[in-house]
Parts: structure tokens; C-alpha cells; sequence
């Protein structure tokens, strides 16, 4: 790290070690950052020492951050939720809040506020009431007026915050990308879609985490835990699972969590676009992490599973198996860990499951055991 002195009101400095994240993907990149205060200008480079950004000193914004004690930067004139910088060098800091003393300033656009003051404008005040005091009543509601691109979004943007709640920041891909495993289990999810058209492309991805559980997320985001993968003792059992998170797809359930967990600020900002505050997506996602759903949700899901099973020629014994597994391995369901306590696996969903297992039919195996053995080495580096 080299430091610069310009003057009793200047500082900057040159080669400061950073993590940044480009937004477009879930990389997370060591770069070297230049403050210039000069030109009042924040530059990245890549570890050749070529500039990959340059954002202007007036638009840097501090992102709240749950996951260490860093400095978490986005640049203003674009979308927070794209592109951010994660400063933990005690000096850059401080330089940093020397150079840009509105770091924590909020900047609203007049297109943002434009569309607040529409929304404002058209609404009467009893459904501006309601909004405020009766959001859970309203959610599943106004899940059906959200566009699935822009669901999309907002899953793209939830699953970042994710990322960085489960995740430790050092540099490389924070899911499993095994190959192999990735296409067995791509395969698998590609089986359990037959006969049935979602308004967005699945994608199933497996992060490297010892927790057991498996959730959706807005937009066709299936993620898996390795835990849970580690515990099924089939593959079946493992595309059990899968269906029944697909029956949350579905069934849009994803997105009507997201607008409960986000509250009053956040309904607004997800119904008029603007969602893109960490503070709401990092609430949002943890509670889509373990979302409690209500029994009748849990029913349909399972019964969409069940069906698409038995599309895929799959045994509806594998999730009866594995509700019974999570019973006999882990006990007392009440507790707050994943699916065990955002799915209570009881003895009646497991009869109800196995109730629909046809005797006289022949099932099949959900991949081959080279497959299988694949996706329980995903995480493997």
C-alpha cells in the first residue's frame, strides 16, 4: 500500500487490498483501490493494475453490512445492488470517510420519487392504511400484480444478500460448481418440470453449507445446502425435495414471503420497482432462508411434488423416507434449524406421501449412481 499527501485537506492513497463484487454474477474478486482526491475520483484495479471502474467521489454511498466490520461502498450512479466494493483496511477507511463525509447520505432519484408520489396520488387513504397496518393480509394479493422479470430481479438481488450471509469474504465462487454434480442435478430438477411450464427459467444451485435445508427464491431460484445433501440417503429422496421446493415456484410463494418479510418500506419498494436497498434485501433473505409457511401452503407444495414425481417416474415413497429421516435423525422437530422447522416433516405428510405410492407400478431411480455420486461431490474442490 503506497499513501499520498496533497495538502492539509487532501488525502489519498494508492494499492489498498479490496473485495469487489461486479453484481452480474455471485464472484467475488481481490482488487487493489486508489482514492484520489485530486480528481475526486475512486478507482478500482485488477491485480495486474488495470482500472476496472472509476466512480466519482460524490456519488459513493455506504452499504449497511451485516456480514463484518468493513466498509461496504456502491457507487450512487448506479444500481447498489450491481456492483460494491468491501474496504477492511483500518487507514483506507479512514481516509475514505475524510474525502466523502456523505457517505451515508440517501440518494432518491426523481424518477423513484415520481413514482412514489403517482402511487401516493391514485391511492385512497383507507388503501394506504391498509397498506401500512394489514401488509401480511395484503401480500398474497399483491404478489399476482409483481411482473415475473421483475420477480426476477428481486430474486437475483436476494440471493446476492444471501451470498453474503452465508458466505466468508474471500475471493472465488461461494456455491459448488462441480461440474459433474452441477449437470446431475440440473438433470434431476430438468425431470421433475415435465408437463408443467413455470413463467421463468429454473435454476438449482448448491451452496456450501452445512446447514439442512433447501429454499426458492423470487424468480425460479432453487437453492440446496450441502447439508441436506449430506443427509439424504437417496437421490430420490434428494428430488423429493427438490418438487416440493418447485411446488413453491409454482405457486409464487417466494414472492409473496418476500413482500411479508420486507414490511411497509419494503412493499413499496418491491410494488414500485425500486428494490434494491440492502437493508430490505438482506431482511428479506434471511427470512426466505427459513420461511414458515402456512399448512395449506405446505399441502399444495407437497402435492405438487407428489404429481410431478410421479411424472418423473419417481417413488412418492422418497418423501415420505425423508420426512421420517429428518424425524429419526434429528428429533424433536421444533427447533430452528432449515427445513425442520420451515417443514415439521409429521407422520401424517409422511402417510399422505406414501399413500400415493402405486403398488403395482414400477418406479424409476431419479439419476444413475454416477450421478448421484456426482452431486454428493459438488461441493468437492
Amino acid at each position: 500500500m503506497r499513501w499520498i499527501s496533497a495538502g492539509r485537506s487532501s488525502v489519498a492513497f494508492t494499492w489498498v487490498d479490496a473485495l469487489y463484487f461486479d453484481g452480474r454474477s455471485a464472484q467475488r474478486w481481490q482488487v487493489f483501490v486508489s482514492l484520489d482526491v485530486q480528481s475526486r475520483r475512486f478507482i478500482i484495479h485488477d491485480r495486474s493494475g488495470a482500472e476496472v471502474d472509476i466512480w466519482p467521489l460524490e456519488t459513493l454511498r455506504r452499504l449497511h453490512d451485516d456480514a463484518g466490520d468493513g466498509l461496504v461502498l456502491c457507487s450512487g450512479a448506479v444500481d447498489p445492488s450491481e456492483a460494491r466494493i468491501v474496504l477492511s483496511n483500518s487507514r483506507g477507511i479512514a481516509a475514505i470517510k475524510v474525502a466523502c463525509p456523505n457517505l451515508n447520505k440517501t440518494t432518491v432519484t426523481g424518477r423513484t420519487w415520481g413514482k412514489i408520489v403517482v402511487w401516493l396520488g391514485a391511492s385512497a387513504t383507507a388503501v394506504a392504511l391498509m397498506i401500512f397496518f394489514i401488509v401480511p393480509a395484503l401480500a398474497g394479493r399483491l404478489a399476482v400484480f409483481i411482473p415475473t422479470e421483475k420477480e426476477s430481479r428481486v430474486g437475483s438481488a436476494v440471493l446476492r444478500q444471501i451470498e453474503r450471509l452465508l458466505s466468508k469474504e474471500e475471493a472465488g465462487d461461494w456455491r459448488c460448481t462441480n461440474p459433474k454434480g452441477q449437470a446431475a442435478l440440473e438433470q434431476m430438477a430438468q425431470a421433475l418440470q415435465h408437463g408443467q411450464e413455470f413463467p421463468y427459467a429454473i435454476r438449482v444451485g448448491v451452496v456450501d453449507h452445512e446447514m439442512i435445508n433447501a429454499f426458492a427464491l423470487p424468480g425460479g431460484h432453487i437453492i440446496v445446502m450441502r447439508g441436506l445433501i449430506e443427509m439424504a440417503e437417496t437421490p430420490e429422496q434428494l428430488a423429493a425435495v427438490m418438487a416440493h421446493e418447485l411446488g413453491h415456484v409454482a405457486q409464487r410463494d417466494p414472492i409473496e414471503q418476500a413482500l411479508r418479510a420486507a414490511g411497509t418500506a419494503g412493499l413499496l419498494s418491491l410494488v414500485l420497482g425500486d428494490a434494491t436497498g440492502g437493508a430490505v434485501l438482506t431482511l428479506v433473505g434471511k427470512h426466505l432462508i427459513s420461511a414458515k409457511n402456512s399448512r395449506d401452503v405446505e399441502a399444495r407444495a407437497d402435492d405438487f411434488a407428489l404429481a410431478q414425481m410421479a411424472k418423473a417416474g419417481v417413488s412418492p415413497e422418497a418423501l415420505a423416507e425423508f420426512f421420517e429421516l429428518l424425524l429419526q435423525e434429528m428429533g424433536d422437530p421444533a427447533f430452528d434449524m432449515g427445513w425442520i422447522s420451515s417443514h415439521p416433516p409429521s407422520v401424517a405428510r409422511a402417510a399422505h406421501a406414501r399413500a400415493a405410492v402405486q403398488t403395482a407400478r414400477n418406479y424409476n431411480k431419479s439419476v444413475s449412481s454416477e450421478e448421484w455420486q456426482a452431486i454428493q461431490q459438488i461441493c468437492a474442490k
